[in-house]
């Protein structure tokens, strides 16, 4: 069984977020440090937001896709984040949902006490 998660990445033109969903590691030490080590840029964060579904997240988005189990899945698209925050867990269980604002990796957790996103990066500083 993994711990599964939602990579989202948020569009500041139109306010849309675009999923990718990931089937293990997708705990704050896991995904979120990878995000944070090596998806750490709009360009980067925006390519592992659109692949559609990962087995798990590699340092390399390449390496990632091809160990994925399932290949060309689609994005999940959401109108916004509100409604990535509201609906993403539905999809396939997921645990956690992580989102790019465009300067930083942000995630939210089912099962936290506050309802909001908070900053991996800095999350990951205060675990160490």
């Amino acid at each position: 069984m993994g711990t599964h998660a939602m990579i989202g990445y948020w569009n500041k033109n139109t306010g849309e977020v675009e999923a990718t969903y990931c089937h293990y590691d997708g705990y704050v030490e896991g995904v979120g440090r990878t995000l944070v080590e090596y998806y750490n840029n709009d360009v980067v964060a925006n390519a592992v937001s659109v692949v559609g579904y990962l087995s798990s997240l590699e340092p390399s988005l390449a390496d990632s896709i091809q160990s994925a189990v399932h290949k060309n899945e689609p994005t999940v698209p959401y109108e916004s984040v509100e409604q990535y925050m509201k609906n993403g867990y539905d999809y396939c269980g997921a645990e956690y949902l992580y989102l790019w604002d465009g300067e930083a990796w942000f995630y939210a957790s089912r099962y936290a006490t506050e309802v909001r996103f908070k900053e991996v990066e800095m999350n990951l500083r205060i675990a160490a």
